[in-house]
């Protein structure tokens, strides 16, 4: 190869290696712009949803200190949850919901992360609210679901990459995905129905106690307890087909606000 051909060899090489390096800074510029948008998205619906519970519980209970934002902690991951799950039914009933499919990843995750800061509050920096030997003690069925429900969520975490899903293979790591949020939803249904019910059914017969600014208001849990049975309901709709799952959709979608406006007037009643 003579020096001409060298040089052109030379030259080429190096403007393909520039051009390559160049698409590697690009899509990695557009990736993490992407991402930052996805995470950023989840955290503003999760920082509104925490505002909104904490000046709620804050005016209810005349006070705010960690045992309240630990409830809030609580109440956000189970709603973010609830909405990841709502979105996937939705977008097969509706062309509405469409845009909102990319963010679920994200919401999953804010939520986790808020379910594992109430695991961690509660276990470690409230044991006089939730004693450990308590929940060890003895068989403590809420204590049992919301940790089952936690390692669930660090399961689908972790495995929550591509490189997870390389190791895993995809229709084993979408199954595990599929399934996964779901067991997590059901078993914080279940901690929160079972720990929250006697309360719930107390405020329904006599409003909430003597200690609080507004008995008559209902507990944040409640608020939080209609909303995801208004996801079940929407998810068990589903096994109906799209035309049942519409009409329950726009039926529920009525009920669930009308539900909150009877609570709370039926909370005037407790008003001394």
């Amino acid at each position: 190869m003579n020096l001409r051909n060298k040089n052109f060899v030379s030259r080429f090489a190096r403007n393909k290696n520039l051009a390559f390096g160049e698409n590697l800074v690009s899509r990695f510029a557009r990736n993490w712009k992407y991402q930052f948008q996805q995470y950023g998205a989840a955290l503003v619906a999760a920082a509104v949803l925490f505002a909104i519970l904490s000046v709620y519980l804050f005016f209810r209970r005349g006070y705010y200190d960690l045992y309240i934002a630990n409830k809030v902690f609580a109440g956000v991951a189970a709603v973010l949850l609830g909405i990841v799950l709502l979105i996937g039914p939705l977008s097969r009933f509706f062309s509405f919901p469409d845009r909102y499919v990319q963010y679920r990843k994200e919401l999953g995750i804010a939520a986790f992360f808020l379910a594992l800061t109430h695991g961690i509050v509660s276990l470690f920096f409230l044991p006089s609210k939730f004693p450990l030997s308590g929940s060890l003690g003895t068989l403590n069925w809420p204590f049992v679901f919301g940790l089952a429900a936690t390692i669930v969520l660090v399961v689908i975490f972790f495995i929550s990459n591509d490189r997870a899903m390389a190791a895993i293979g995809r229709e084993r790591w979408w199954q595990w995905q599929y399934w996964g949020v779901r067991l997590a939803f059901i078993l914080i249904l279940l901690h929160v129905f079972i720990m929250k019910w006697g309360g719930w059914v107390k405020w329904y017969k006599v409003g909430g106690g003597r200690e609080l600014v507004h008995p008559e208001w209902p507990g944040a849990g409640l608020l939080v307890g209609w909303f995801l049975s208004f996801v079940l309901l929407v998810r068990l709709a589903e096994f109906g087909g799209p035309r049942f799952g519409r009409a329950v959709w726009y039926i529920s979608v009525v009920a669930l606000p009308a539900i909150y406006i009877v609570t709370f007037w039926w909370g005037r009643q407790f008003i001394k």
